[in-house]
């Protein structure tokens, strides 16, 4: 049995059974393997309506959108419209936050980095039109706070995205959804795309899933849509199918080219894309980071992207050196553990190593815990550590401004999260849960000039709020 056969067979069997242990209503997957793809599905678009998953169905990607605004916004580059050391202003001219100083120094490298330094997670709905983007740039950007200096620290920035969004649409004298189907997907060959709910009635389309409540049955949100059409940029509402994600990605494999010879991206920017720009703070084992859009896994030579929002998680992973690709994309459950079956498929087809398991964590007191307590805000998020019982920290976080509304827009109820805080490294703790499992690593950055940390650090920077 030669790869591709294996790799369909595995799919065929694994997926439908990974999806009903994990609750997942509908799945698609597109392996890039050999030159050819491997598509697999299981479940259904919608719990409500029956409609099966097919390899044309669409899915929305989120945050995947961010490496397509990259890769238009390095065809710039490769145009000579754009230097990325060049200051947002140098394009946009009225470009601002809150702080003047500040904005006159972000550069188009910050942005693609999230670098900026500015409030990232700005969600406020502008219009549906076509100058929502405007808008976002004029009216809301214009009032992010800055809570670093650009260039001091990554913090995810999906705000800075709608900046370079804003770019795109300036110097291509288009909408952004007119730009990203000019010049990528066209010359990709994808027709199974959407940026809107109007668009995706022409399509078999997923919807999102959700429990209501913890003790709810998971059922189809309320809205296609849950994120306002402000930024599309960032990713909120764009829509396609797994083989039309894998496509983009397979040109970015090869060297910007696609199947038939069209050049999309010059080879040196490309390739410029996945090269480390920048370190994630907060790991403890093999450091994570970011290039110009894509972000860096903690094992050499992987390259991805995910995608999250309610009821809605996609997935895109590659190995350039091995020419090896995958996309997921799903619409409720726990998505994430659909990486039983696709991390040993990756480990077997790109020959990586398997990724690291997380050490045991044992529950141990803080001596200098005064510096961690407090309460750190981001705009969708509020983030409170306590002391309690012997010494030991707690996190509880809690949802808040936008995060709620389209929680609310989806039908869910929202509750604060607690998890325990371990110490690991030097202001670095991992989040447990009440079982003693194990998750994510969270970072305290900085001092505020008392002894206490400025930043709260989990992917994002939460400024100190008390």
């Amino acid at each position: 049995m030669d790869r591709i056969d294996e790799v369909r067979r595995r799919l065929d069997e694994d997926l439908p059974r990974l999806a009903s242990e994990h609750a997942v209503p509908g799945v698609s997957v597109a392996v890039l393997i050999d030159g050819e793809v491997v598509e697999g599905t299981s479940g259904v678009v919608n719990l409500r309506t029956g409609v099966e998953v097919t390899p044309d169905a669409l899915f929305m990607i989120q945050s995947i959108t961010k490496v397509w605004t990259a890769t238009l916004v390095m065809q710039l580059v490769d145009d000579g419209l754009v230097e990325l050391e060049a200051p947002v202003r140098t394009y946009l001219p009225g470009f601002c936050t809150a702080d003047e100083r500040a904005s006159a120094d972000i550069s188009v490298r910050h942005l693609l980095t999230h670098t900026a330094g500015f409030e990232g997670d700005i969600w406020a709905p502008t219009t549906s039109g076509e100058d929502a983007l405007q808008l976002f740039v004029e009216e809301l950007v214009s009032h992010a706070p800055q809570h670093a200096p650009p260039g001091e620290m990554y913090s995810y920035c999906s705000a800075g995205y709608g900046v370079l969004g804003r770019l795109v649409e300036v110097l291509r004298q288009r909408s952004f959804a007119g730009a990203l189907r000019r010049h990528l997907a066209e010359p990709l060959g994808i027709e199974e795309i959407a940026f809107s709910a109007d668009e995706a009635l022409a399509f078999r389309t997923a919807i999102g899933h959700a429990r209501p409540s913890a003790a709810a049955a998971q059922q189809p949100l309320k809205v296609w849509a849950v994120m306002p059409p402000s930024n599309p940029a960032a990713g909120n509402q764009l829509a396609m199918s797994a083989r039309a994600l894998l496509a983009f990605a397979r040109m970015h494999i090869d060297g910007g080219q696609t199947p038939g010879g069209t050049r999309v991206l010059s080879p040196g920017s490309a390739q410029a894309m996945r090269q480390r720009q920048v370190d994630h703070p907060g790991a403890t084992g093999p450091p994570t980071g970011h290039g110009l859009g894509w972000m860096l896994g903690d094992r050499p030579g992987v390259v991805e992207h995910g995608g999250d929002a309610i009821g809605v998680s996609a997935l895109l992973r590659m190995v350039p050196a091995s020419s090896v690709a995958v996309a997921v994309l799903t619409n409720g459950g726990a998505a994430t553990r659909l990486m039983d079956l696709l991390e040993p498929l990756l480990e077997d087809l790109a020959g990586i190593a398997p990724a690291a398991l997380s050490p045991p964590v044992t529950p141990a007191g803080v001596s200098n815990a005064a510096r961690y307590v407090g309460r750190y805000r981001t705009r969708t998020d509020l983030y409170d550590v306590t002391l309690e019982d012997e010494g030991r920290l707690w996190l509880t976080t809690s949802e808040h401004n936008e995060a709620l509304s389209m929680a609310h827009a989806a039908g869910v109820t929202t509750e604060p999260k607690r998890h325990e805080l371990q110490l690991v490294g030097r202001d670095a703790f991992v989040l447990t849960s009440p079982s003693g499992a194990g998750g994510r690593t969270v970072q305290f950055l900085g001092d505020d000039s008392t002894g206490r940390a400025r930043f709260l650090h989990t992917g994002r920077a939460a400024p100190r709020a008390d």
